[in-house]
């Protein structure tokens, strides 16, 4: 073989041995990675676990270990790329979109702000297109058209008020008569709302050759804010309540009376004669109650008898003691306290009796009659506890020892006029009376001016009588001597 093919078939087989050991190379991959026990969760290193996810996966489905192993390279290397470009579209959003945001807000307040001193216009037209009205207002000079936006609200609010006012408030006070016209104008305001609310956003759409497609929506979010925001409804309600629903509310009630008696408002009247048994039943009726409830309560609320008055009939022979005693059971008493019910009442009588008996035992005490000793044997017959016995005799005993009377105001005058006490006894027993220093003055004063006259009067007598003899012996007689 000439050396020439001789090198060129070495060559061949040379590059043969080399493509050889390449797809062997390629036939054996280095060892697999080891089989993760969460398959595609998303830890911490969520590369590293897609990788090993993927590849046995693929693995599983029978495909060939080396291009396992290239596809779940590309998994892996595609979760990094992604985990990082959101890393960095975090910090754009926490140190760039914080920031863009609070100047684009703030753009639209300046916005808002530029528009305030034109809003109370554009509402008031939108008002006027949907009410059917013709409030003007000078956006430049009218009260809150300026930047203020609460100002801007009122003065917006104040229009729909006063409207409302006018459409529903009566003449003079508030009566059935015009809860009933303002009920009929309130369903005709909000045909005319809705009617208006219809026209504008189809007009609005014709002259715009439909460009303005969402013109209508001026019209539903003013009804919707209107008549069926909550705040706007909890603002609104008085006004419907007092000038509308109340008086409608009478109006059908003079037409219709529909409201009844209660149970509650029928038994008391019945229990005093006022009602009869009917008017319960049909109240009973509208309340729900069956016919044998009904008839309990007029038991239960039916005028009786107190205990008391059953055991005075009984004791008086009016009623047998049998029927008493059943009639106090069925009060609610329990038949083992029926008998000592009507006992309470007789020792109710007893502690009466012997009350009085011992008020005047005490009295006698006091006045002589009976010894401190005959008193304490008298008690010992008594239902008295020791201690109570005790009180009783101890209270005797104070009274016995402390002065009981003294004289009457009257009585010491008589004893002064008698000369029977000085002026400083009598000062001395009033004191003792309790009168304060000033009464007792007052009382001395009188004493002694009831003193003067009395001796004027005996002066006037002795004159009289003397008189009367220098009358008949013919003597003249001076003139009866004065008190000063």
């Amino acid at each position: 073989m000439p050396p020439e093919v001789q090198a060129a078939a070495a060559q061949v087989a040379s590059d043969a041995t080399s493509l050889a050991d390449w797809l062997r190379l390629f036939l054996t991959p280095p060892e697999p990675p080891d089989r993760p026990a969460d398959p595609f969760a998303h830890p911490k290193d969520a590369a590293d676990q897609t990788f090993k996810s993927a590849f046995w996966a693929l693995r599983d489905l029978g495909i060939p270990q080396p291009l396992c192993y290239l596809i779940a390279s590309a998994a892996a290397a595609l979760v990094m790329l992604g985990g990082e470009l959101g890393m960095v579209l975090f910090w754009l959003i926490k140190n760039v979109g914080a920031t863009l945001t609070i100047d684009v807000l703030q753009l639209i307040d300046d916005v808002r702000k530029d528009l305030n001193p034109t809003m109370v216009a554009l509402s008031t037209a939108v008002l006027n297109e949907l009410l059917g009205t013709d409030y003007k207002v000078d956006p430049g000079a009218a009260p809150g058209s300026g930047v203020d936006p609460i100002l801007n609200a009122e003065t917006v609010g104040g229009l729909l008020h006063d409207r409302l006012l006018e459409e529903f408030q009566a003449e003079g006070d508030v009566t059935p008569e015009s809860g009933r016209t303002a009920a009929r104008r309130m369903s005709g305001f909000l045909i005319n709302f809705g009617v208006a609310t219809a026209f504008t956003s189809i007009l609005g759409e014709t002259l715009s050759f439909g460009k303005f497609e969402q013109f209508r929506e001026l019209g539903v979010e003013v009804a919707r804010n209107l008549g069926l925001g909550r705040l706007n409804r909890q603002a609104m309600k008085p006004l419907v309540d007092i000038m509308i629903a109340q008086p409608y509310k009478w109006w059908f009630n003079q037409q219709f009376h529909p409201t009844q008696f209660s149970i509650g408002q029928v038994i008391n009247p019945f229990s005093q004669s006022l009602m009869p048994e009917e008017d319960i039943f049909r109240a009973g009726d509208l309340d729900g109650f069956s016919h044998d409830k009904i008839q309990k309560l007029i038991e239960l609320h039916q005028k009786r008898l107190n205990p008391e008055e059953v055991e005075l009939l009984a004791r008086w022979k009016a009623w047998d003691p049998v029927n008493a005693r059943d009639y106090i059971e069925n009060l609610g008493y329990p038949s083992d306290l029926a008998d000592t019910v009507t006992q309470v009442f007789q020792f109710k009588r007893y502690d009466a009796r012997i009350n009085k008996l011992i008020d005047a035992a005490e009295s006698a005490v006091l006045d002589g009659h009976i010894t401190l000793d005959e008193f304490t044997s008298l008690l010992d017959t008594m239902p008295f506890s020791a201690n109570e016995a005790a009180l009783i005799v101890s209270t005797v005993q104070y009274k016995l020892k402390a002065p009981r009377k003294a004289l009457t105001f009257a009585e010491l005058t008589k004893a002064f006029e008698q000369g029977m006490i000085d002026d400083t006894e009598l000062r001395d027993r009033l004191t003792a009376q309790g009168y304060s220093a000033a009464d007792v003055d007052i009382l001395e004063v009188q004493v002694l001016l009831a003193l003067a006259k009395l001796t004027d009067a005996a002066n006037k007598k002795a004159a009289a009588a003397a008189k009367k003899v220098a009358k008949a012996s013919g003597v003249p007689t001076p003139p009866p001597a004065t008190s000063p």
